[in-house]
């Protein structure tokens, strides 16, 4: 794949670069009845070492996913 994108003149000077999804869970209980709540973030790989360790910009918030709690 590398060789066909390598020797194609209309991606000369391009790079690959990897998008990177995460998420975690976070409860908020003030004013929601204890939903709970998913953050997605997301990153581009490609970024320095040191600044992808610091969050200097290197994090997009994207949204959040609600999951309402169930009553058992």
């Amino acid at each position: 794949m590398q060789d066909i994108i390598a020797q194609d003149p209309d991606t000369h000077r391009s790079m690959f670069v990897p998008i990177i999804l995460g998420s975690d869970k976070t409860t908020v209980s003030v004013a929601t009845g204890h939903n709970q709540y998913w953050p997605v973030y997301m990153s581009i790989g490609n970024i320095h070492n040191n600044t992808q360790r610091a969050h200097q910009n290197s994090v997009v918030l994207l949204g959040f996913l609600a999951i309402p709690k169930h009553k058992s």
